[in-house]
């Protein structure tokens, strides 16, 4: 649909998307309610419908779900350049026209930064402690070795089950 193409029209459909938290936020009261949702995805849909006459919500939503998946790739890219090491003058820079104003979506992805207007740092690489020294309870200090067999999940269960029994 060229219509819904039009970056002046995306653009308005991404802000109003983004003023509607309850259809993006996890931590929002509303969005686990499925007629908050249903509500919000039909402003929307008004809205589209000044353009695309014959839309409906299974389109809003695809056309939500197009744009999230798109902007998802695009950012995966700039984590992965920043990952490798790349000098900041070669750096992935995203080739969207609208990356900027679905940088809200971070959030969805990051918990706890809802205002990050910047690539957020690197994962430092976990230290590994031996087993030994974690001070778990003895059953779950045991591992098979690597080249040992495998038990069946039905075996595993009996052997939980045996244990809760003790």
């Amino acid at each position: 649909m060229k219509q819904f193409k039009d970056p002046e029209f995306m653009g308005n459909f991404i802000d109003k998307y983004r003023d509607m938290r309850n259809l993006w936020e996890v931590k929002n009261s509303l969005y686990r309610i499925k007629p908050a949702r249903k509500a919000s995805l039909e402003k929307l849909l008004e809205y589209v419908k000044t353009q695309i006459p014959n839309a409906d919500i299974e389109f809003v939503e695809r056309k939500i779900g197009s744009l999230r998946s798109t902007y998802r790739k695009e950012l995966n890219k700039v984590h992965a350049s920043m990952r490798s090491g790349a000098a900041a003058e070669d750096m992935y820079v995203p080739s969207l026209w609208y990356y900027s104003r679905m940088q809200f979506l971070k959030t969805r992805w990051k918990p706890g930064n809802h205002f990050l207007h910047f690539h957020p740092p690197l994962p430092q690489p976990q230290l590994r402690l031996p087993r030994t020294n974690l001070g778990l309870p003895s059953w779950k200090k045991l591992r098979s070795p690597a080249g040992a067999r495998k038990t069946s999940a039905r075996t595993r269960l009996w052997n939980v089950a045996d244990r809760r029994r003790r």
